[in-house]
């Protein structure tokens, strides 16, 4: 090649590299917050940073743990964050007292929620009835004690026939394992690992959920202030398109999500966190309805019901119907939403 072919080829090897280096920098800034401190559910995400989707879409996303999902709304809210990932029965509260900061969920990946009763297996809790009578270890207001009566309702018990030891978060699990309480309430995909961490088989320790006992609200999701929404919502499609294809892919082989969260936080446990991805797809992500609808298929009668349901726990008054709370206007097709077979 003489050296005229030379050069020209050098401007315009150096043109396309220019050109990509405008588009990448072009790129809209996202700033994403989880719900927690890191552990396998949030695979799905970084499988979508690290395979590039987000970028696919125009986003350069960055994703920050999580201090609690009342903690990550509050900051969505502000515009602290841009998106978050919450759980989405925080919203009914948090809209009814905050009408102008109005946050909605776009995508949800827990169809149920994974809260409920964690005990030994030999304690004999497998029924709502089984619970009268017993001790609960348990946190002051949170989610579960306040939601305890709604399900009581519902199986015609009286709220008031457990008795409820309130200690602090990281004292409940303890009082079951040290035979003080006959079983907590939480998280089963946290408890229940966090059991499993302290030595016991899994079979050593039993787990129900409240979804399991008839209250059904959607769970965990992506959620994002109403207005953002409105004012960028090619951002907000391009991020639930990249999250989705994330999701679908942990679901088929969660080995990579799981590499992933390894190399993102060294501390956490590969076993511990396979074992609560399978727990986490068996209580919450791969139901029989989404199985059936594909992933956030979202029932408008099932929402309103489960809306009323949680206004009666917390004492609010609510306007109950999904467009409420939930727009499903920025989820890819039906058919990208299916469950893999691998994952059913």
């Amino acid at each position: 090649m003489n050296t005229r072919h030379t050069i020209r080829a050098l401007v315009a090897g150096t043109a396309l590299s220019l050109s990509g280096f405008a588009a990448h920098a072009q790129d809209t800034k996202v700033s994403f917050v989880l719900d927690w401190a890191w552990q396998a559910m949030h695979g799905p995400f970084l499988i979508a940073l690290d395979k590039g989707y987000y970028e696919d879409e125009g986003l350069d996303v960055t994703i920050d743990r999580g201090f609690g999902s009342g903690d990550t709304i509050s900051k969505v809210a502000s515009g602290a964050y841009d998106i978050g990932f919450a759980e989405g029965t925080g919203l009914f509260k948090f809209n009814t007292d905050n009408p102008e900061e109005r946050v909605i969920q776009v995508m949800v990946i827990n169809d149920q929620s994974p809260t409920g009763v964690i005990s030994m297996a030999d304690a004999g809790i497998s029924e709502p009835g089984d619970l009268i009578g017993k001790k609960i270890s348990a946190t002051q207001n949170e989610a579960t004690v306040l939601t305890w009566p709604v399900v009581a309702k519902l199986h015609d018990l009286d709220p008031e026939g457990v008795e409820f030891l309130f200690v602090e978060p990281n004292l409940r699990d303890a009082m079951v394992l040290q035979g003080q309480a006959n079983a907590t309430f939480g998280f089963a995909t946290t408890t229940v690992l966090n059991m499993v961490g302290t030595g016991l088989d899994l079979d050593e320790i039993g787990y129900t959920t409240f979804a399991e006992w008839g209250l059904k609200p959607y769970s965990s999701g992506i959620l994002i202030k109403a207005s953002y929404a409105e004012e960028h919502p090619e951002v907000v499609k391009g991020f639930v398109k990249a999250t989705m294809k994330g999701l679908i892919e942990m679901l088929e082989d969660p080995e990579e999500g799981l590499a992933l969260l390894k190399k993102r936080e060294p501390l956490v446990d590969a076993e511990v966190e396979a074992a609560r991805w399978e727990l986490a797809k068996e209580l919450s992500i791969v139901t029989p309805d989404v199985i059936e609808n594909g992933i956030s298929e979202v029932d408008p009668e099932r929402f309103a019901t489960a809306a009323r349901q949680i206004a009666e726990a917390y004492g609010i008054t609510l306007t109950p119907e999904s467009e409420n709370y939930f727009d499903p206007s920025f989820l890819p097709p039906l058919e990208d939403r299916r469950v893999p077979d691998a994952a059913k």
